[in-house]
């Protein structure tokens, strides 16, 4: 199919595949020609909104990874932060 005969999906049909990805992130391909059937689209359009669906998919559980790296570090450093002043009123008490 050629770029420009390619048909958008309805919302419908989105909520279905999303639907679908939520439980399989990698479509065997019987399901994959059950699902274009069910929805009246071509098996290689299934194919590639997964494809690009995963895609995506990694790409926001990598932001979500280091987004909680990054929180995970600013604890950590704030916690040092917390003991090296300790450390200093113990030390000062010592003297």
């Amino acid at each position: 199919m050629s770029q420009n005969n390619k048909k958008r999906l309805s919302d419908e049909q989105v909520r279905v595949l999303e639907r679908n990805f939520c439980y399989e992130k990698k479509l065997e391909s019987e399901h994959k020609h059950q699902l274009a059937n069910q929805l009246g689209i071509p098996a290689r359009q299934v194919a590639v909104w997964y494809q690009n669906k995963r895609a995506r998919w990694r790409t926001q559980s990598l932001e979500v990874d280091c987004t909680t790296l990054q929180y995970r570090l600013d604890a950590a450093l704030a916690e040092k932060k917390q003991l090296e002043k300790e450390l200093l009123v113990l030390r000062a008490e010592d003297s």
